[in-house]
Formats: structure tokens, C-alpha cells, sequence
């Protein structure tokens, strides 16, 4: 079978799922990566991602699949960013239903090339015997042009080929990333028996002394060279991050961002009086319990970071350091091992004072933890 548009022409091969697939005269493997469904022909209005809870809005506007009569859904490769940060967006050839926030494996077999560099790329399941666009069935290949029914100069619909090298253009684009976090060391709400959360404590002498030794530690890590340094601007967290700067000659920037949660009225009270006092909790886990009126819940301490996350994930940094409190690491933690807010009813990290995480984020979107939570003193 050929398959000829304006710009190429390519003998497809026979499809086979259970060897290496030989495609255009070249040994060929298909990449498979995450679908996150983000639009369905059920909602004839836009659908708008909230990734902050990883939840949907309805736009005032159509949906050009609905608007064009094309079933398949939408949505884009969870591998390559998360809107509203930079991503690559994917049509789904496939009859299964989703609910919005779905996620699938797919391969990639084709794209359509648009001038503004706006690319939309073509899928099918994992596990269907297709691997490029001009082996879909004809009805399939309607719905798509009826999509774009226009082509302007350069643009079009692409296969296998074209879609991989826009995908390795992409990727070649980001940047590696080396994201070091450290919990603050001892602090007097340690010893004391007070709340910390925003009681503005600060460190112990043992508490100063396991921060340097963070930061000797640090230096080992190779630390000291074109790392930024994030910082809480509680007491505790900051003066943990001025010792390590002192050994690693970075200067923190200090943003109360990512203090610990707010615990409203219990902030810096005796432990006694703050279990006396808080709201009863109920059955089973809550995501917006507050233990007082005027406290962050969980998912208040997840919207509250988010926007971090996502700067640091989309900003040219390429080596950061981030000096911050226990729950609002282990927030952090998940974020960059790609959990979202749901997945915090069932795991989350716990580490100790002075603890130290290190997660390598690759160009391909794959997080690898180097280690989580590990003491170095």
C-alpha cells in the first residue's frame, strides 16, 4: 500500500504487535507513551485542564471535534508537560470511551503539521496492529481531514516519520533537569513540644550543625556549581538554606511559596491545646479537612505549590535546590514523580529533619529518583 500527500511518499509494511517492525526500508520500534484524555465528543464545548486539581472546565466555545462531526478523542502526551505548560496534543484513532483525565498507552503513527507549529499528532492504542497513518481505515482518514480542511503552505497531514522527528525536535528543545531538595534540619518546635506549620521557629545549635553538614554533604554532590537555591521564608527553613549556601556559595531565593502548611490558629501552639482544640476529624481520608477555620487543608497546600512546580519545571534552570518543610516536600516529591492530588489519598513521602531527595527529570519526561528522603549526618 502507498500512501502519497504533497510532501512524501512511503511503502507501508505489513503491520505485526510481536517483532521488530520494518517500515520505509528501516528496523523500526514504535515509541508508546502516555494519552491523558482531555476532550470527548460527550462535551460539545472546549474543555479547559485545572492542573492544580487535576480536573476540568467547560470554555464558552465549541469544540472543533464536535463542531466537525469527529468522534475520536483528544488529549495530549503526558511524557512531554502538562498544560498549560508547553506539551504535544494527540488525536486517538479508536472507538473506546473515556471519561475526562483518562489515560492510556498509545503509539504514535502520524500527525497533522500545522504552520503555527501547533502540531497535532495521530495515535492508536498499544495494541492495535497499525503503525502509520496510512494504514487507518478510510473512514478514520475522513474524520481527520475533516478536521483540517484547509492546508496552508507546509502544512498537512504526515506519517510515522514526519510525527517521530517533530517528537525528537520537541524533546531535543527541553532541558535535563537536577532537582535537589532538602527538609530543614532540628528546629526548636522540635525539642519544645510546639506545632510548627508557621510557627516561625527557628534552628537548634544541633540543628545549625546537621545543616552544615548537609551543605559539606552537598558539596560532594557537585552542588556548588550553577545550582539556584529555593528557600521557605520561615526562620527554620531559611537558616537551614544560609548554612548550605555558606559551604556551596549560593545565595538562597527566599519565597514564602513554599512554607509548610498553614495550620491557621494552631500555628506555634502547644501540642496539647492543638489536639484539644482542632476540628474532630471524620471517617477515611479528606482532602479539605482543616484542623482550624482559618488553616490550609490539603488540597489548599497542593494549589498553593502547584504554580511552583510548574515554574521550575518550565524555567531554562537546569540544577535547583529547594530548602522547604516536611509536608510541603512530600507534595513537591509527588508533583515530580508525576502523582497527581487524587494520588495523595493513597502514598505520599515522609522524611526527617535534614533528609535529602534527588530526582532527575530526562528531556523524554521520565522522573528517576535518585533517592528520596535520605539522611547524610
Amino acid at each position: 500500500m502507498i500512501y502519497t500527500d504533497n510532501h512524501k511518499t512511503c511503502q507501508a509494511s505489513r503491520p505485526t504487535s510481536e517483532r521488530l517492525l520494518k517500515h520505509c526500508g528501516e528496523i523500526h520500534r514504535p515509541w508508546v507513551y502516555t494519552v491523558k484524555i482531555e476532550q470527548t465528543y460527550q462535551y460539545p464545548n472546549r474543555m479547559k485542564y485545572i492542573p492544580q486539581t487535576d480536573s476540568f472546565v467547560e470554555k464558552d466555545v465549541k469544540s472543533l471535534s464536535y463542531e466537525r462531526n469527529v468522534r475520536q478523542p483528544y488529549g495530549w502526551i503526558k511524557e512531554s508537560g502538562t498544560p498549560p505548560c508547553e506539551h504535544l496534543d494527540v488525536y486517538v484513532m479508536t472507538q473506546k470511551e473515556y471519561r475526562l483525565g483518562d489515560e492510556d498507552r498509545i503509539r504514535i503513527i502520524g500527525v497533522f503539521k500545522r504552520g503555527d507549529g501547533d502540531h497535532k499528532l495521530v495515535g492508536v492504542l498499544e495494541d492495535r496492529d497499525v503503525i502509520d497513518f496510512s494504514e487507518l481505515t478510510e473512514e478514520e482518514k475522513e474524520d481527520m481531514h475533516r478536521l483540517y480542511p484547509r492546508e496552508d503552505s507546509g502544512e498537512g497531514w504526515f506519517g510515522r516519520e514526519c510525527a517521530e522527528e517533530i517528537i525528537r525536535e520537541f524533546f531535543r528543545r527541553k532541558k535535563r533537569k537536577t532537582i535537589i531538595m532538602v527538609q530543614h534540619t532540628e528546629s526548636q518546635h522540635h525539642v519544645n513540644g510546639m506545632i510548627g506549620a508557621w510557627g516561625d521557629w527557628e534552628l537548634t545549635l544541633r540543628g545549625k550543625r546537621q545543616a552544615y553538614e548537609v551543605g559539606r554533604w552537598l558539596l560532594q554532590e557537585g552542588c556548588d556549581r550553577e545550582y539556584v537555591m529555593y528557600a521557605s521564608d520561615l526562620k527554620r527553613a531559611l537558616q537551614t538554606a544560609q548554612e548550605i549556601g555558606g559551604t556551596l556559595g549560593l545565595q538562597p531565593v527566599v519565597t514564602p511559596v513554599i512554607r509548610e502548611v498553614n495550620a491557621g490558629r494552631g500555628n506555634g501552639q502547644p501540642h496539647e491545646w492543638y489536639d484539644a482544640n482542632k476540628e474532630p476529624e471524620g471517617e477515611g481520608y479528606d482532602p479539605d479537612y482543616r484542623p482550624f477555620e482559618d488553616a490550609e487543608s490539603d488540597r489548599d497546600l497542593w494549589n498553593r505549590l502547584y504554580p511552583f512546580y510548574q515554574e521550575i519545571l518550565s524555567n531554562d534552570e537546569e540544577k535547583i535546590l529547594i530548602v522547604s518543610h516536611g509536608t510541603a516536600l512530600s507534595f513537591l516529591q509527588s508533583m515530580l514523580m508525576g502523582d497527581s492530588f487524587r494520588d495523595i489519598a493513597r502514598r505520599r513521602f515522609r522524611g526527617a529533619g535534614g533528609s535529602v531527595s534527588k530526582v532527575i527529570l530526562e528531556p523524554d519526561g521520565k522522573a528517576v529518583a535518585q533517592f528520596i528522603n535520605q539522611r547524610v549526618f
